[in-house]
């Protein structure tokens, strides 16, 4: 395997990962060069800052920008190149290697005028001003308009920023210098719970000491010498943003702040305890250690070491100042440290869990989670707050409108230049291959981004966790209601209807609301499965789950998308010939039936959806939904919608099983019952449609309408069957059957309409281990089978693997030839080597041409101690 090396350390290409060369396709990357003076040097090319990624062109003279002879108001400017990363996002260089320092030769004043940069170049005090995922361009030009500095340039004048030392001409012996930095890193990393992290550089917490010890060429003498630690973080660091941190020695240490303290002095070796602040940005950051000291003439000495290597700031959950702060150390345990979980599936009626390997602490997660804060152009002083950090990830987990996000969603019967999002069975394979490439991977859908997302947030530290809401509405027109039409046969009207999922996964991640008003800390909602733009970016949140709860639809952010999703009524209504609407009726409960998410400390589910709503049909649900509904675009006829006159003497049902397992027939039938003393004429239409779990027909299969007669107290039924030739063709795309049923009594005018998902049900795969219990160094093979259900045979048969805490990460298996029908399925024995302590385990994966989304899995524990 080839390794790759950077800043972050080292890491590997896994099996079966398709590798393409290195491209630039970063935002605002530009083909050609930043255009300057002619004779102005060029800069030096600078060490990458992360791994993978391709020189930067180096800044060229363009002929265009010669100075002119005569001043011009709008000189004409060079072609546009491709976008450029924002200056204060490229990628950081790398420090230098220990050395003895030279004096500081101050800067000598700049023959030219500052340079003219590209239009897409504006520094972080202007695009602090504007939107911070879009690409920019300046409107004009002139005397008037600043000229940014470029970011090398900032750097390079910056005296704090340079690494050297100043001294007397001579120099002096008494001049306290560092020769070398111990950062501790196993210890502090087990302190600040970061050492199953794969790179083995400094992983720290803010809000919490860690230790490092500074080596000096002679004793340290506390009445002469003083010493001061810089922690520098972004392209453009500065005092001024936060984003330079000069820490001074501290009588005492408080979260709230940065400073240190010696903790022990040991002669030439000092331990230093260093408190970054609770609400430090968090990233990458360059160290130095800076010395002042004073000989016995009063010369003063100034001394910078810079360390090697960076070190990585994290949000910390166990600090009671940081925002993300949770006190419950079981529920940490699981929403940061856990990489491993599931999320659940299917319909309201039936559902299971899927196995999904978040893999927070492989290399790639939070290589890649930094990399989109740069991509995504999020303001440094942004990153020390965890609303904008999810604001950006829910963005840039999509890839939309070219923004270079990580995943492409797609809902279709074919992927054919991509993967259908079933195959997936852990976030890591995914970004393994965004990082090899930078380019979008195919295919994703909502499990797969709230997955990927629930990677990428535990990774920077944010408890996070995905949750999927059964029966999940898209409200279209912010009207608060889910509306479904019929024309007067009974028939669906397609493209008037506002969708209904029969599950929709998105995240919650736990967070202070200091931007709302008090009550609204704890859980928010998020979602990076492109639905609506919010502030034209496609993603949705945060939202406080407890002002979803209370209807308080109008608090940032998109809390009244996240309402109707939950707590939104069905209102059913028939469109007349002569184009008039009738509300024929309503369920108020058939909308956000529940929300569920892996349970704490469990494999079995947790039901949150007293979370989101109040139990259906009491007082205070009610009242939410009420007050919700004065903020939507239908408010003046709420009287009209919730107003239901009319008699009721025929009882109609929809009798049929909640799933059908794939290959079986499956019978549904309607159930008309009369409680009048006199004889109806009843109307019925029973139609059967295969539909993507996202609400969307795909397939008309089957229909029945009947008009009869039902006499006083008389009970009928009508009847349809649905056989596997009726689905089994279009298996892959769409796993749920709908049902709609539209009854009408023709004396009362009394209305019913219903509908309800079935499930098709999958094999699940069987797998085993080798091993019940795995050390260190120790390898386990795994198995798995599953038979064919289907009549016809499966072609171009896949597995595909995530393990944990074991290499190789994942893997792709090829079936050798087509799998006969009914017959059973089997994967070759898998070889496995442990890598880490802690619980093993092993998601698979099986996709054909005719038959996919079939998912197993198995467990190794470590042996007791």
């Amino acid at each position: 395997m080839h390794e790759q090396t950077g800043c972050f350390g080292s890491f590997k290409r896994r099996r079966h990962m398709r590798v393409e060369p290195e491209t630039s396709h970063t935002r605002g990357q530009q083909d050609g060069p930043i255009t300057s003076d002619e004779s102005e040097p060029q800069p030096q090319p600078q060490p990458q800052r992360y791994p993978e990624m391709p020189p930067q062109p180096q800044p060229q003279p363009h002929p265009e920008m010669q100075p002119q002879p005569q001043p011009q108001p709008h000189p004409e400017m060079p072609p546009q190149p491709q976008p450029q990363p924002h200056p204060e996002l490229p990628l950081q260089p790398q420090p230098q290697p220990h050395r003895e320092m030279q004096p500081v030769i101050e800067p000598k004043p700049q023959p030219h005028p500052p340079r003219r940069v590209t239009d897409d170049t504006v520094h972080a005090s202007d695009r602090e001003l504007t939107s911070t995922t879009s690409n920019r361009s300046r409107l004009g030009e002139g005397e008037g308009r600043r000229n940014p500095v470029r970011d090398e340039d900032l750097r390079e004048n910056l005296i704090s920023l340079k690494p050297n030392a100043r001294t007397t001409e001579n120099g002096q012996a008494e001049e306290l210098k560092t020769s070398a930095i111990d950062l501790f890193i196993s210890e502090n990393r087990k302190a600040h719970r970061t050492d199953d992290y794969d790179f083995q550089q400094l992983i720290i917490r803010r809000g919490q000491v860690f230790d490092v010890t500074v080596t000096f060429n002679r004793d340290y003498r506390p009445a002469d010498d003083v010493i001061l630690v810089q922690l520098a973080t972004g392209k453009r660091p500065l005092e001024s943003k936060g984003s330079l941190k000069r820490v001074t020695v501290q009588d005492s240490l408080t979260p709230m702040t940065w400073g240190m303290q010696i903790k022990e002095n040991n002669g030439n070796t000092v331990r230093l305890s260093i408190m970054p602040a609770a609400t430090a940005i968090i990233g990458q950051y360059e160290m130095s250690v800076e010395t002042k000291s004073t000989d016995s003439s009063g010369e003063k000495f100034i001394h910078r070491f810079q360390h090697q290597e960076h070190l990585y700031i994290l949000f910390n959950a166990w600090c009671t100042e940081d925002t993300v702060y949770m006190d419950s150390e079981e529920q940490r345990e699981e929403y940061l440290l856990e990489d491993f979980g599931y999320i659940w599936r299917g319909t309201s009626h039936w559902n299971r869990k899927l196995a999904w390997k978040f893999g927070q602490f492989d290399d790639v997660s939070l290589y890649s989670a930094f990399w989109l804060l740069d991509k995504a152009e999020l303001p440094i002083l942004a990153r020390s707050n965890p609303i904008q950090i999810s604001r950006t990830i829910s963005a840039m987990a999509n890839s939309n409108s070219s923004d270079g996000g990580v995943l492409a969603g797609r809902w279709s019967s074919t992927y054919p230049d991509g993967n259908n999002p079933l195959v997936w069975t852990g976030s890591t394979e995914i970004l393994q291959q965004f990082w090899e490439t930078k380019e979008t991977v195919k295919y994703g859908q909502c499990w797969v981004f709230s997955g990927l997302v629930t990677t990428l947030m535990r990774a920077l530290g944010i408890p996070t966790r995905s949750v999927t809401n059964f029966d999940s509405a898209h409200d279209t027109d912010a009207s608060m209601t889910i509306d479904l039409h019929f024309d007067e046969e009974g028939d669906v009207i397609d493209g008037m209807n506002d969708s209904v999922w029969n599950y929709h996964v998105w995240n919650e991640s736990w967070f202070k609301r200091p931007d709302l008003p008090d009550g609204h800390d704890g859980w928010q909602a998020h979602d990076a499965t492109p639905q609506e733009l919010s502030a034209g970016i496609f993603r949705c949140g945060p939202a406080s789950v407890k002002a979803v709860k209370n209807g308080e639809v109008y608090l940032p952010y998109d809390t009244g998308f996240v309402f109707a999703e939950v707590n939104g009524d069905r209102v059913y209504w028939t469109v007349k010939a002569g184009g008039s609407f009738t509300k024929t009726n309503m369920d108020k409960n058939a909308i956000g039936t529940f929300a569920y998410t892996k349970a704490v400390g469990s494999n079995s589910r947790d039901n949150v959806t007293s979370e989101y709503k109040y139990p259906e049909g009491t007082e205070e649900e009610r009242q939410a939904v009420k007050f919700a509904f004065k903020y939507s675009s239908r408010e003046e006829y709420k009287d009209d919608i919730y107003e239901r006159p009319h008699v009721e003497d025929i009882h109609f049902d929809l009798k049929l099983e909640d799933t059908v397992y794939a290959g079986k027939s499956l019978d549904a039938s309607v159930v008309v019952q009369s409680e009048s003393e006199e004889t109806r004429e009843i109307l019925v239409n029973l139609t059967a449609m295969l539909n993507f779990y996202t609400g969307v027909s795909a397939k008309r299969l089957k229909s029945k309408k009947l008009k009869f007669a039902l006499n006083s107290r008389e009970e009928k039924r009508v009847p349809l069957t649905i056989e596997p030739d009726d689905y089994i063709a279009m298996l892959n795309a769409c796993d749920s059957i709908k049902f709609y049923v539209k009854g009408k009594v023709t004396e009362t005018n009394q209305s019913f309409s219903k509908q309800k998902d079935v499930e098709v049900e999958k094999p699940e795969l069987q797998v085993t281990a080798s091993v019940s219990q795995l050390s260190v160094g120790e390898d386990v093979t795994v198995t798995a089978t599953f038979t064919n259900p289907l009549s016809i045979p499966l072609t171009s048969g896949q597995f595909h693997l995530e393990a944990t805490r074991m290499k190789p990460k994942t893997m792709v298996f090829d079936l050798m030839g087509p799998a006969g029908a009914n017959e059973e399925v089997t994967m070759d024995a898998v070889k496995f080597t442990s890598t880490m302590t802690g619980t093993h385990h092993v998601a698979i994966s099986f996709q054909s041409n005719e038959l996919t989304d079939i998912h197993g899995e198995c467990t190794v524990t470590e042996p007791s101690s």
